[in-house]
């Protein structure tokens, strides 16, 4: 009996995981996986090819075929499009952004190290600059948010820390990002005051706080769906 495709694809991806595969590997080649999983050519040669689409396998011509490591637009761009294919309003992607936030720097209070907030410090004081672009400004306050979550010291959550920088990403882009950067800078400062006292309960609201800034903006702006 033929083996259905999505079924040589999930067979394909739990060998990979199974045998340890990690990003820059080299993968058997398809007689050896023909082998191993016992598919057949095509299906084989077709659910490479979908992993290869899904941006996890790399194909290098006579090279091999090799594990990617994925990067952020990668794991991003399906998550933007679901967005906008949605229609999800600016307001909706700021609450759902003040909800994982809130969790994350409840967390930081705990797990956050001394290196951790010297590594925020350094990003408040670049935002403490003169002159400054716009895209700069932006870039840094990603920078912030996403090392805010890296003091949880959790992988897993790195997945949550993408979905939060395209958040920034979309509000920059409908025109809802704040051009205060000396408050934005302010706030940081504060976060990394209150993470250093380990404040749960302050940190959770203020962190709140910082982010309604945004929704306030898209409320002036009536708030239209993504476009």
């Amino acid at each position: 009996m033929e083996i259905k495709s999505q079924e040589a694809v999930d067979k394909v991806k739990e060998y990979l995981l199974v045998n340890g595969f990690m990003p820059g590997d080299r993968i058997p080649i398809q007689s050896e996986l023909s082998a191993a999983l016992g598919i057949s050519a095509r299906p084989l040669r077709d659910a490479i090819n979908v992993l290869v689409n899904q941006g996890l396998l790399i194909p290098r011509g006579r090279a091999g075929t090799y594990m990617s490591n994925p990067e952020r637009e990668s794991v991003v761009e399906p998550i933007r499009w679901f967005y906008e294919i949605k229609q999800t309003p600016s307001y909706d992607l700021i609450q759902a952004r003040i909800i994982l936030e809130r969790a994350i720097i409840a967390e930081a209070c705990v797990t956050r190290t001394t290196k951790d907030l010297l590594m925020l410090q350094q990003i408040v004081d670049a935002q403490g600059q003169a002159g400054l672009s716009a895209d700069a400004e932006l870039k840094l306050d990603k920078e912030f948010h996403l090392q805010l979550v890296s003091c949880v010291h959790n992988k897993a959550l790195d997945v949550v820390g993408n979905i939060i920088l395209l958040q920034l990403d979309l509000v920059h882009e409908r025109g809802l990002y704040p051009e205060d950067d000396h408050i934005r800078s302010s706030d940081h400062q504060k976060i990394i005051d209150l993470l250093f006292s380990r404040d749960v309960e302050q940190a959770t609201e203020f962190i709140a706080t910082h982010i309604e800034r945004c929704c306030v903006i898209a409320n002036e702006a009536s708030d239209n769906p993504l476009e």
